[in-house]
């Protein structure tokens, strides 16, 4: 006989998780098999019509379900400051009826002196409810990642996740594989969604020897041996290397990069001009610019049209770059 997990484990094309998670109703939870924050976060950014936010919790070190809801009230009351003044929407939250005008007058206090709004004496459900609101009136998803091989840790985790719920709080769990239907476990495994994965495309697993520009691609081959001839250049550029970037597990191959500088060359073929890939490169800038780089696009067109401008470019972004500090290898 199938176990009540195993009857209701429904594949889901990851794709398709931002319109799923977008229809979640307040107070209840879904469970994602075989996902990372990252690949969740980058299939947001590439739906086109996403409006609900959502905030990653960290709550691996909490021991006690208590100390777990205390953790996600000071993620929320930090959040809150960062946000501030924009609350419940950008209005006054005077039309929702939920808002307690006393915590609000008292929030505003402490957020005008820069200070996070959490009232440690105030019952956790009021602050609980009335951060939600002020985040975000439209309902923020709160999304947490659970290791399945240490049920110990995960349980007061689950425990403070079901109270926000409980709260009205649409809540998200990311299991990276799929675990018995064993306790604490089995309370969040019914009706868990296997996401499927899009298959990566061959090219993308060659690895190919440092310093050597990708056997696909002639343009990657000619800006190569452009930069090789040119003596400021030639000697900061390697090629198909991966970097580091700030978000866990995101590490992109790129086509250029010049390490010390924190500069990426890209090279984009006409597969670049639609979606899904534009959204995906979208993306990847995004984690590079956090992470410190300067990403310059140059077309396969322009390669081939113009290959001494196109070196011009990147000399023009190393010089920029030299320019604002200490880069001179």
């Amino acid at each position: 006989m199938c176990s009540p997990y195993q009857a209701r484990s429904t594949n889901l094309p990851l794709d398709d998780l931002p319109a799923r998670i977008g229809a979640l109703p307040p107070g209840q939870m879904l469970t994602l098999i075989g996902l990372e924050g990252s690949q969740l976060r980058a299939a947001f950014e590439r739906a086109p019509d996403q409006k609900r936010q959502m905030l990653q919790l960290d709550l691996l070190a909490s021991e006690t379900a208590n100390a777990a809801v205390n953790q996600i009230l000071d993620d929320l009351a930090a959040l809150a400051l960062a946000l501030w003044p924009d609350w419940y929407g950008g209005g006054d939250g005077t039309i929702d009826t939920g808002v307690l005008q006393p915590w609000r007058r008292a929030a505003k206090r402490l957020a005008d002196s820069g200070r996070p709004p959490r009232f440690r004496r105030t019952h956790p459900q009021i602050e609980f409810t009335q951060l939600l609101r002020a985040i975000d009136p439209v309902g923020l998803v709160l999304l947490a990642s659970l290791d399945v091989a240490r049920p110990r840790h995960a349980a007061p985790m689950i425990a403070a996740l079901e109270w926000c719920a409980a709260q009205g709080a649409s809540i998200v769990i990311l299991c990276p594989s799929r675990s018995d239907p064993a306790p604490p476990f089995e309370r969040i495994l019914y009706g868990a969604l296997d996401v499927l994965q899009p298959a990566a495309p061959v090219l993308n697993r060659l690895i190919v020897p440092k310093g050597k520009a990708h056997h696909a691609s002639q343009t990657e081959a000619r800006i190569q041996a452009a930069l090789q001839r040119d003596t400021e250049l030639g000697p900061l550029f390697a090629y198909n290397r991966c970097v580091m970037t700030n978000a866990p597990g995101f590490s992109p191959r790129v086509d250029l990069v010049w390490a010390e500088g924190r500069i990426v060359v890209e090279l984009d073929g006409p597969e670049h001009q639609g979606d899904p890939k534009y959204g995906d490169d979208r993306h990847r800038d995004y984690e590079l610019l956090v992470a410190g780089y300067l990403v310059l696009r140059l077309t396969n067109a322009q390669v081939a049209t113009d290959l001494q401008l196109a070196v011009e470019k990147i000399r023009r972004v190393v010089r920029l770059r030299r320019s604002e500090g200490d880069y001179h290898a």
